[in-house]
């Protein structure tokens, strides 16, 4: 059993609607920012994944602080 109760609390933020226009305009902007950086990322694993032995070595893999995994290629 976990032993960590969770809770949500939603609250309605009174907002104008030029503040929603600006809100929605900003998050659809991170939105597709982070879609564009994770479809890079499935590329560069896909490469790296189906790559030989020798191009395999070029590729990094960094672990960042939240323990998730990053790939670059290095050209040498």
């Amino acid at each position: 059993m976990n032993a960590a109760s969770n809770y949500i609390l939603t609250l309605k933020l009174n907002t104008e609607k030029y503040q929603e226009d600006i809100l929605n305009k900003r998050l659809e902007i991170s939105r597709s920012i982070y879609n564009s950086c994770l479809g890079e990322l499935f590329k560069r694993y896909n490469h790296m994944r189906g790559a030989s032995c020798e191009a395999a070595r070029k590729c990094v893999m960094f672990t960042n602080e939240n323990g998730g995994t990053l790939f670059s290629l290095v050209s040498y």
